[in-house]
């Protein structure tokens, strides 16, 4: 599988997408977009911040476009309660991979009735956390409810520069284990610090907002990280 160093951006406006996946565009394949509704989480992001948001329109109408999609693919990580009664809105907007939340989900039947045609171009991920039942979990892993699973190395999600979870290693190793050909992902907490540790438990993919933006030259950054998981 290969491994991802994949920058996050929580974005208060659309032109904060542009300017922060420029900084990044030459350096990696893939930016995460944190999305959140101030219901399910406590802070907000575009595009909540407005009842009608016209760049979302515009996404939806294909009369726009995710900033550098030529050279980028998007994820977005949807912390917002019920996502799965806005899929048209989620599934439209020219993300690769969209990502629910295992918590925020009220109705699993929208979520395995997602269209195959439509998830042969958008992967569909699910969020878990440190209190999350992980049995329930292997059940839509089973089923093939998602297409991968991101792991959450911090314990309150939403902000960026929160502690690593030590208990995330143990969900990683667990289900790198039990499903080998498992993408993983994580989210939270990687810096130069946990991103060995998380490798060697089980994930391949690395999503770092702190890690890459927080300081320094995010070029930089982002070689960093690359180097030490290629040890």
């Amino acid at each position: 599988m290969n491994k991802e160093i994949i920058p996050a951006i929580m974005p208060d406006r659309f032109e904060h997408i542009e300017e922060s996946a420029g900084l990044v565009r030459n350096y990696v394949t893939t930016v995460q977009l944190d999305l959140m509704d101030g219901k399910y989480v406590p802070e907000k992001t575009w595009p909540f911040f407005y009842t009608t948001d016209y760049d979302v329109t515009a996404l939806k109408a294909q009369d726009s476009s995710l900033p550098f999609w030529e050279d980028l693919n998007y994820e977005l990580d949807l912390m917002c309660e019920r996502p799965e009664e806005n899929l048209d809105t989620w599934l439209s907007l020219g993300a690769s991979r969209v990502i629910f939340h295992y918590k925020s989900i009220h109705d699993w039947d929208k979520i395995r009735d997602i269209d195959h045609v439509v998830r042969n171009f958008t992967h569909i991920g699910c969020a878990v956390t440190i209190h999350d039942d992980i049995a329930e979990i292997e059940k839509h892993i089973d089923e093939k409810t998602f297409d991968f699973i991101q792991v959450m190395g911090i314990s309150h999600i939403g902000y960026m520069g929160e502690p690593f979870e030590e208990e995330s290693l143990s969900i990683i190793k667990h289900l790198r284990k039990k499903y080998p050909d498992l993408v993983i992902t994580v989210d939270g907490g990687v810096s130069i610090d946990t991103i060995e540790d998380l490798y060697d438990a089980g994930a391949t993919r690395f999503v770092s907002g702190s890690g890459v933006f927080g300081s320094g030259m995010v070029d930089e950054n982002i070689h960093h990280l690359y180097e030490l998981i290629k040890k």
